[in-house]
């Protein structure tokens, strides 16, 4: 089977309420926060020898669907920021 770099190849149940995906779609846009549910291995490369290099990324809710980071950058190019952050650190102490 042919993978594409941005291929989700399997995906994990996240802690529920513990990270969520952070990002603005442009630079005049609101900032996003949405719930982590999974992390998912994505291909990042193809290698010389016929396989794939991965990474784990999140995969998070936003609208309707479940997204990754590299789905997101594909659908919003003019994407200008994204991190992960534990939900702690969105709770003022």
């Amino acid at each position: 089977m042919k993978l594409s770099i941005g291929s989700t190849v399997n995906m994990t149940p996240a802690p529920n309420g513990v990270w969520s995906a952070v990002f603005q779609l442009a630079p005049d846009s609101d900032i996003e926060l949405c719930p982590v549910i999974g992390w998912a291995t994505v291909v990042v490369a193809h290698l010389k020898d016929g396989t794939v290099s991965t990474e784990v990324k999140p995969a998070f809710v936003w609208g309707d669907m479940v997204w990754t980071e590299n789905e997101l950058r594909e659908h919003s190019p003019e994407l200008t920021a994204f991190d992960i952050r534990r939900l702690s650190d969105h709770i003022p102490a």
